[in-house]
């Protein structure tokens, strides 16, 4: 009889270890298959949730214009600013040489042009996302000399004077397509056919980009260059004087700006072209000495 007792008792306990070891067993497995950081498994679907819409900082690339070399310094914390997690990062260049590395292949969000020229061709071309082209801002051309003024430079008519050493942009380079209209203005209004002839005998150096022209100046190696009105404003206080040309006889730039259909993020491009034409992008322009459309 004792033994029997004994058996089952022994049946017994067997039994509630053996159920007491299912519930471990099922209860470590769900512990296992819990996401990261969840309570016991509770609620995984929004842990789903959450992981999911979580959106990666974007860096956009925008090829713009040489000539906003000073301006794009501000415009960039400022778009981060007003934009959270989206940044932008410039390639600064001559048009005519970004037009060329994007035909190339070079991959851009945002196209920045200092001609139309340009920027037609490109939108020709398939490049550009046709409705996002559109006006952005314009420039006047100028002429600078340095601050100490060693060519004795006090008006235009000194730049015909034999001897002098002048710079300006190529002729494929938007600024210095400006500038020789702006000669030509001046030759044919102001001033003669020998102060024309003159003038160009005197240039010494050709640039392919426009802060290049102001290098040269502001380092003493030419005694004036002629440059984009925002390049004066942009350049290091003290170290340049203008000669302004009357707007009768100035050629006016106009500035575009474009999404180019190789970019990664269309919804950041778009916000980034959004604020540049905005008012506190237009305020950061005209402060660099762009002016309005």
């Amino acid at each position: 009889m004792c033994h029997l007792v004994q058996d089952k008792n022994c049946f017994k306990i067997s039994t509630i270890v053996f159920a007491l070891l299912c519930i471990v067993i099922a209860f470590t497995g769900c512990l296992q298959n819990a996401p990261p950081g969840s309570d016991e498994g509770d609620h995984p679907e929004s842990w789903i949730n959450v992981h999911a819409t979580t959106k990666q900082p974007v860096a956009l690339v925008a090829f713009t214009a040489a000539s906003l070399k000073g301006a794009s310094d501000r415009i960039g914390p400022a778009f981060s600013n007003a934009t959270p997690g989206v940044t932008v990062k410039f390639n600064l260049d001559g048009t005519q040489a970004l037009k060329q590395q994007i035909e190339n292949g070079a991959r851009a969000d945002v196209f920045i042009s200092a001609s139309n020229t340009y920027t037609n061709a490109l939108r020709n071309e398939g490049y550009l996302i046709n409705e996002t082209v559109k006006p952005l801002t314009s420039n006047f051309i100028i002429v600078i000399i340095p601050a100490t003024n060693p060519g004795d430079i006090q008006s235009l008519a000194d730049l015909g004077t034999p001897g002098k050493k002048i710079a300006m942009g190529t002729p494929e380079v938007p600024v210095g397509v400006n500038t020789r209209q702006a000669i030509a203005k001046l030759a044919n209004g102001t001033f003669n056919s020998t102060w024309n002839s003159t003038l160009y005998q005197n240039v010494v150096s050709f640039e392919t980009q426009e802060p290049g022209v102001v290098t040269k100046v502001a380092l003493g190696e030419v005694d004036a260059g002629f440059v984009y009105e925002s390049s004066y404003k942009a350049a290091k206080p003290g170290t340049l004087k203008a000669i302004v040309i009357p707007v009768k006889d100035n050629a006016l730039q106009t500035y575009t700006i474009g999404i180019l259909n190789t970019t990664s993020d269309r919804d950041s491009a778009q916000k980034f072209e959004d604020f540049m034409l905005s008012p506190q992008g237009q305020q950061i322009l005209t402060e660099f000495g762009f002016r309005p459309i």
